[in-house]
C-alpha cells in the first residue's frame, strides 16, 4: 500500500497571539514516518494546486493526513480533507463535514444539545468566554473567566467572534476514542489543576516555560468512580456519534457543580506529536504508536 504522509508547513507570519510551536506539524510527521518507513513524506503550504500536483507525482493510496492549517489558517482544515474527497483519495481521520462543524464551537454544541448530550448553559455568573472559530485554546486566558458583567464586557472587547456559557467548577477531563467507525477503544486523561489555576489557558497549553503549564498536568493515573467513569465515556462516545468522526477524537469533559459531565469541546484532529495528545492517551491504554497508526490507515 502506498502510503503519503502529508501535512502542513509553519507559516511565514503568525498571529501575534499565538505561537509558532501550535502550527509546527515537523514531530507529528516525523513520529508517524518512524513506524512507516516505506511511507513517502511531503509538507506543504497547503495551496489547492500544490495539494493535487503532490498526489499526481506521489500517486498515494492513502494520505496520512496532518494538514491542520493550510496556509497558516486553521479554518482551512476542513478543506484539505474535501479537496482529498473529491480527488478520491482515502485519508485518515474524519470527513471534512465532521471537520468543519467541529472548527465552529457554537455550531457542534448546538448540535450537541439538540441530541441530547449536556452541553454547559449559555450565559449566567461566573462563565467563560471564548472564540467560537478558534482552536488550541486560542484567546483563552484567565481573564477569560468572568464574574459580573464588568468583567463579561471588558471579554467582548478583548475576544472576536466568542461564545459565553456557564463556567464548570469540576473535574475536566481529555476523553481520547479511536476506532474505524465507532469509538471501540477510550483512554481518559484528567488535567489536575494546581496553585489556583482553573481552567486550560492558552499558556497553560503551548507555553511550556509557564506557570499555567507547570499548574495544569495531564494524569492518567486518576482515581474515577467506576459509574462516573462510565458515564463520561458514554457521553463522550454519543459526542462521537453525533459529530460523524472517524480514526479518532479528543472530548474535553468537565464537571458541573452537581458532579454532572458536560461537553466542552469535540476535537476530530487530536495532536499526534510523540509523547503527548493522542500518542501518550493510545499508550497509556495499552497501544503501541506502531499499532495505532497502522490501525488508522486500515479504518481510512
Amino acid at each position: 500500500m502506498k502510503v503519503l504522509i502529508l501535512y502542513t508547513t509553519v507559516p511565514e507570519d503568525v498571529d501575534s497571539a499565538r505561537r509558532v510551536c501550535e502550527f509546527d506539524l515537523e514531530q507529528a510527521a516525523r513520529g508517524i514516518s518512524d513506524v512507516l518507513p516505506e511511507a513517502a513524506v511531503a509538507r506543504v503550504r497547503g495551496e489547492p494546486r500544490e495539494i493535487l500536483t503532490t498526489l499526481d507525482t506521489l500517486c498515494p493510496e492513502v494520505v496520512y493526513n496532518l494538514c491542520e492549517a493550510p496556509l497558516g489558517r486553521p479554518e482551512f482544515e476542513a478543506h484539505v480533507a474535501a479537496l482529498l474527497e473529491w480527488s478520491g483519495v482515502r485519508f485518515t481521520g474524519s470527513g471534512s463535514e465532521t471537520l468543519s462543524l467541529c472548527r465552529r464551537k457554537d455550531r457542534a454544541t448546538a448540535v450537541l444539545a439538540a441530541a441530547g448530550i449536556p452541553v454547559p448553559n449559555e450565559g449566567g455568573f461566573p462563565c467563560i468566554v471564548k472564540p467560537v472559530d478558534q482552536d488550541g485554546s486560542a484567546f483563552i486566558g484567565h481573564d477569560s473567566v468572568c464574574e459580573d458583567l464588568a468583567a463579561l464586557a471588558r471579554a467582548r472587547k478583548r475576544v472576536p467572534n466568542l461564545m459565553v456559557q456557564e463556567f464548570l467548577p469540576g473535574r475536566e477531563f481529555a476523553v481520547s476514542l479511536w476506532g474505524r467507525s465507532e469509538p471501540d477503544y477510550v483512554s481518559i486523561g484528567e488535567t489536575m489543576f494546581r496553585e489556583g489555576l482553573h481552567l486550560i489557558t492558552y499558556a497553560a497549553k503551548w507555553d511550556v516555560d509557564s506557570a499555567d503549564f507547570a499548574n495544569s498536568p495531564l494524569s492518567y493515573d486518576i482515581d474515577l468512580d467506576p459509574g462516573l467513569r462510565a458515564t463520561v465515556i458514554s457521553v463522550a462516545r454519543r459526542a462521537w456519534r453525533v459529530v460523524g468522526a472517524r480514526g479518532c477524537l479528543r472530548v474535553d469533559i468537565r464537571l458541573n457543580a452537581g458532579g454532572e459531565p458536560k461537553v466542552l469541546d469535540v476535537n476530530p484532529n487530536p495532536e499526534m506529536s510523540p509523547g503527548v495528545g493522542i500518542y501518550r492517551a493510545v499508550v497509556e491504554a495499552g497501544w503501541t504508536w506502531k499499532r495505532f497508526v497502522q490501525a488508522q490507515l486500515a479504518w481510512s
